[in-house]
């Protein structure tokens, strides 16, 4: 009989503690990043005809960079990461201009 009320007695405090501890972490989500296509070489910057495109286009950072030429997707690689988001960044300006701001007021 005592070993069943300490039994009883200890299954009690567990599960108040348990009641009152805190949730467990969540473990973090990933996102998934919308890729945004660039149809300007990021080495001539000329415009790329999706069905003229030379080699496999690339992805760095969420922008996935298309070439004109033959020439253009090794040039490309011999470029450091930095260098290579320059690069991608400048043709997207070139692709998606920002729109003009409003006149100023007088």
């Amino acid at each position: 009989m005592r070993k069943s009320v300490m039994m009883l007695a200890s299954l009690a405090v567990l599960s108040s503690s348990l009641a009152f501890a805190k949730p467990p972490a969540k473990k973090h989500i990933v996102q998934a990043v919308k890729i945004t296509d660039v149809w300007i070489c990021p080495i001539t910057l000329d415009k790329v005809n999706p069905k003229k495109q030379a080699g496999d286009p690339v992805v760095v950072g969420h922008y996935r960079a298309h070439f004109c030429c033959g020439s253009c997707p090794p040039a490309f690689a011999k470029l450091t990461p930095k260098e290579k988001m320059t690069k991608i960044l400048a043709a997207y300006k070139k692709e998606f201009p920002a729109k003009k701001k409003a006149a100023k007021k007088a």
